[in-house]
Order: structure tokens, then C-alpha cells, then sequence
């Protein structure tokens, strides 16, 4: 057999750097020591948290700068949002599939999970109307991620509407995963909850990592309403969660610049979406419809009769491609595999040419 190089198609990595004027402010800031090198005292996290401020509030409400609390990365937001709100024994209510680093995290904190399904014949959209099935009195919060990872649903205003009435019925705080929110496609749109009437409630969960292809930098945040904010702070400070001090410059040139690196990055992602995804789909024996947010295929192997794990570690062993098993994506899922996006048109079609190969010889 004739050697394979590689092709990662695993993690959510871009293929790019992060923009020059964030490389540059981070050197900067190196350069310049001082308080950039040290704890930065006051200054330089309210500098990053003014920033923030102003590029939230052209997507939902304008918080005050003591609302935003600097953290490393969405993992470590995530982590500071579930503390703040759910003690050993709660129920998180949430969907699958999503992302495992949710479930993960879930399971070493004691947390239960309650699911609810996203179906292949809403499109992966929530069935509001069935929700209240899925919340029990040990229910405290509901989490969730729009655009979805891995179905890349983007959550319509009206079930996020239904989504807030619930957690309002049920005194539920509502915990916002946004971090693909830039990458929507056709005519589907983003609303955060906090914008239609759930500021109060709704604890957003934001990263740098795929917007501005930052993932190596560890920079992120969580955005607190007042309500949560005293105990979040608490916990923010005992984790010691946040960021490098010099980070903080290039977050800061990346909210305050013109954003055209962001539309440029959502074009190329398009379409490698509109290739890949009708590429997979002419495959016989695997479906792939267009997702409509993030950056993920999501395609279905249920016909083939085999298992998603087995389908990637076969894949792996007989073609070199790494493609990652649905059945990662939550308790119930199987029959699909998680695709991200993160390489070039051309080295997309090496992998659905060796997929293609491999599933003819099943």
C-alpha cells in the first residue's frame, strides 16, 4: 500500500493565522514589559473588557465593563458559568448532538444532563414544544450552543423566544455558547438571547478562537448579568482562569478592527461548505445536507451499517484521514461524523476522494 500523507480533519483549528494588527499588538505588548508582562494591575483588563463592551453591543445589549470577566478561552467560561449557578447533583438541560467538551466537563463537575434530541427531520432544529418534558425540579440551567457544534444549527428567533419563555417559567438561567455566531450562511440569521428579552438570565460564552483563528492565544470571556455576577466573580478568582496579561492587547485590536477579516474568513468557510458538503452527498451510501452555521460537516453513514467509531478508526487505519465519530457528540448519537472545515478546497477533495474509496470497499 502506497504511503498517505495525513489529512487532520479532527479539531476545529483554522488553517490561518490570527490578523496581523493582533499578532502585532501582542508583540507590542511583549516588547513594551511592564505591566503587560506582569499581573497588569486594573488598567489593562478594563481596557479589554471597554472593548468587549462595544462589540456586544452591536449584536445584543450594552453591558457595563464590570459584567465582562476576562477568562482563558470559552472551555475556562463555560466552567466559571456552570459553577456559578449549578451545585453537584443539578440538571443542565441541553441538546444532542453537541459539543463534547460540554459533556465532558459536565461529568467531572457532577452535573447531570438533561437531553433533549435535535432530529434530522427538523433539520436539527429544537422541538420547543416538547421541552418542558425534558426539566425537572433539580433543572437549574439550560445551555445552549448557536450556531450548534456539530449540526451547525443556527437556533430561529421564535424557538429561542420559546427556549427563554421556558427558563423563565422555571427560574432557569440560561447559558449562551456563541462562539460561531459570525459564521451563518443563506438567510439564516444570529439572535442572541440576551437581545430579545433574557438579559437578565443569560450568561454568554465567547472565545476569539474560531472568529479570528486565535485558538493558541487562550483568550475568552463571559459576560455576567448582575444577578450572577457577586458569585461568578468569586469563583473567576479562585480558578484563576483568566488570560495572559499581553493577550489581552491583541483581543482588544481584534474587537476594535473593521471586522473584514471576520467576513472574509466566514466567504472562504461558505464555500468549502457548498464543495464539501454536496461532494459528500453524491458518496453512495452517505447524505450531507448544507448546514447553516459554524464551520462543521455533518454527514450520515446510517446507511452503510456501520458504527461511527468504527467508520473513523477504519478510515484512519486504511486512508489517513481523521474524521471525528458522532458518537463523541452525545449519549444517544450515532450514524454521523463531524467534518470541520479547517483546510483548503484542494485538500477537501483528496479527503472525499479517499472517503469515497474507502466506503466502496466496506
Amino acid at each position: 500500500m502506497s504511503y498517505k500523507p495525513l489529512i487532520n480533519l479532527n479539531a476545529g483549528d483554522p488553517d490561518v493565522e490570527a490578523p496581523k494588527a493582533v499578532k502585532d499588538a501582542v508583540m507590542d505588548a511583549l516588547k513594551k514589559g511592564g505591566n503587560w508582562t506582569h499581573y497588569g494591575g486594573r488598567d489593562i483588563p478594563t481596557q479589554f473588557r471597554e472593548a468587549v463592551v462595544d462589540y456586544y453591543k452591536t449584536i445584543g445589549p450594552e453591558y457595563k465593563d464590570s459584567n465582562v470577566l476576562p477568562m482563558a478561552g470559552s472551555s475556562a467560561a463555560l466552567y466559571v458559568a456552570l459553577a456559578t449557578i449549578l451545585d453537584k447533583g443539578d440538571e443542565l438541560l441541553m441538546w444532542e448532538p453537541s459539543y463534547s467538551g460540554h459533556f465532558g466537563l459536565m461529568n467531572r463537575m457532577g452535573l447531570k444532563p438533561s437531553v433533549a434530541p435535535l432530529l434530522k427531520e427538523t433539520g436539527f432544529h429544537p422541538d420547543v414544544d416538547t421541552l418542558n418534558d425534558y426539566v425537572s425540579p433539580k433543572t437549574k440551567a439550560v445551555l445552549i450552543c448557536n450556531p450548534n457544534n456539530p449540526t451547525g444549527t443556527v437556533f430561529t428567533k421564535k424557538e429561542l423566544e420559546g427556549i427563554g419563555e421556558i427558563a423563565e417559567e422555571n427560574d432557569l438561567a440560561i447559558f449562551s455558547d456563541e462562539i460561531y455566531l459570525h459564521f451563518v450562511y443563506d438567510d439564516n440569521v444570529f439572535t442572541a438571547p440576551s437581545s430579545i428579552g433574557f438579559e437578565e438570565r443569560t450568561i454568554n460564552i465567547m472565545s476569539f478562537s474560531k472568529t479570528f483563528s486565535m485558538t493558541g492565544y487562550r483568550l475568552g470571556y463571559v459576560i455576567v448579568p448582575d444577578k450572577y455576577l457577586e458569585k461568578a466573580v468569586v469563583i473567576q478568582g479562585l480558578t484563576a482562569a483568566r488570560p495572559a496579561t499581553f493577550v489581552y492587547a491583541g483581543g482588544v485590536a481584534a474587537l476594535r478592527s473593521d471586522m473584514s477579516y471576520v467576513e472574509e474568513r466566514c466567504k472562504v468557510y461558505d464555500e468549502r461548505r457548498k464543495y464539501f458538503c454536496k461532494a459528500i452527498d453524491a458518496v453512495d451510501g452517505l447524505t450531507c445536507d448544507l448546514f447553516e452555521g459554524a464551520f462543521y460537516a455533518w454527514f450520515s453513514i446510517e446507511d452503510l451499517g456501520i458504527g461511527s467509531v468504527e467508520f473513523c478508526d477504519r478510515l484512519m487505519k486504511e486512508e489517513n484521514v481523521g474524521l471525528r465519530p458522532g458518537k463523541n457528540f452525545g449519549m444517544n448519537i450515532d450514524g454521523y461524523v463531524r467534518v470541520p472545515l479547517i483546510r483548503p478546497i484542494p485538500e477537501l477533495k483528496q479527503a472525499v476522494a479517499r472517503i469515497e474509496n474507502f466506503v466502496s470497499n466496506l
